[in-house]
């Protein structure tokens, strides 16, 4: 699924569902504050799926997690499933984010046949004598019908609707009353999961970082089958390296939230991927400036972050190492300005 987010000017788009850590960043990216999960999006496309005009045009406000659970809901919908759910919004173009969430739960009250057309329609109605005026009918009759105004009437008796394939009876439907309750991720870092032997999949298990126990030889030693880490610029090719990371998760548990986006900021300006290298980084970060609110060097009116050895990342400016993102500029730099102009 498909999403732009937005936030005061801010945009990004964005396939959903997501990682945790991916979550993270992207409320990193728009801007947010640390412990804002609330964002406001616009769908843009829906499984491959045509939603009523009405629903693409509008823009809805919900949790992130929560967003994020409605797309893992729809990504494991079964096909005559997906056909309910979209009935239920062709017939409600008003729903609202949390409408939706909840309609993907009791679509089994959605009567679903597989029929594509009246014609189709009208086939199982006769065979199966689905209106009471069958009943009586034999089977000579039964063959003569028009299976075309035979479907159409039970459709406009029931006032049900093709979709993708299948006619699909809404009328049963009743909105679950049920709480959703969303749980926050775990607080750490990085993820490995890791297996002691290729044969022994079965055993694999996932360790979090910053783990303050002692991580045992049989996990340092194990093979790393996937790594998820909070850092997207990081590079670990080498995340057999535990030991290594779990210290760089240490430290990074320290930093506020502001040094911890201004660090994904130098990492990416910087072109900076390994581990030694970030944690170099992390030493240094009071020798950089970080704007989040400049995202184009437009809103510097000139080109002081390029001369200022800066320049302008997913998360705002950041300056060159040891220098200042506003300030005058030096005798040479403006020489050189002016005669650029």
């Amino acid at each position: 699924m498909r999403v732009h987010l937005i936030n005061n000017g801010y945009a990004l788009s964005a396939e959903f569902p997501m990682m945790a850590f991916e979550m993270r960043d992207a409320l990193d990216r728009l801007k947010y504050p640390a412990g804002n999960s609330e964002v406001t999006f616009r769908i843009y496309e829906f499984k491959n799926m045509n939603m009523p005009s009405e629903l693409y045009e509008k823009d809805f406000s919900a949790d992130i997690y929560r967003l994020n659970l409605f797309a893992e809901r729809l990504e494991n919908l079964e096909f005559t499933e997906m056909a309910a759910f979209r009935s239920l919004l062709v017939e409600n173009p008003e729903s609202s984010f949390e409408d939706m969430l909840l309609m993907t739960y009791g679509l089994d009250s959605v009567m679903v046949y597989p029929c594509g057309n009246c014609y189709e329609l009208g086939e199982t109605v006769i065979e199966n004598e689905m209106i009471p005026e069958l009943e009586s009918c034999s089977d000579e009759i039964l063959e003569l019908l028009d299976r075309e105004k035979v479907g159409k009437l039970m459709c406009e008796r029931e006032g049900g609707q093709f979709v993708d394939g299948c006619y699909c009876l809404t009328s049963g439907y009743e909105q679950p009353d049920i709480s959703i309750e969303i749980g926050r991720p775990e607080n750490c870092f990085f993820r490995l999961l890791i297996v002691p032997e290729e044969e022994k999949i079965e055993q694999a298990q996932w360790l979090s970082l910053p783990c303050e126990t002692e991580i045992t030889p049989d996990l340092c030693n194990g093979i790393c089958l996937d790594v998820q880490s909070v850092l997207p610029n990081l590079t670990l090719d080498d995340a057999h390296k535990i030991d290594a990371l779990n210290d760089l998760a240490k430290l990074l548990s320290e930093l506020s939230h502001d040094d911890f986006v201004k660090l994904k900021a130098v990492m990416e300006a910087e072109n900076i991927h390994d581990i030694a290298e970030t944690l170099d980084c992390i030493g240094r970060l009071s020798e950089y400036q970080l704007d989040r609110n400049i995202s184009d060097s437009s809103d510097f009116g000139q080109v002081i972050p390029e001369r200022k050895q800066g320049e302008i990342t997913s998360y705002g400016a950041i300056s060159g190492r040891g220098q200042e993102l506003s300030g005058d500029l030096d005798e040479d730099e403006n020489c050189e300005m002016g005669m650029s102009l």
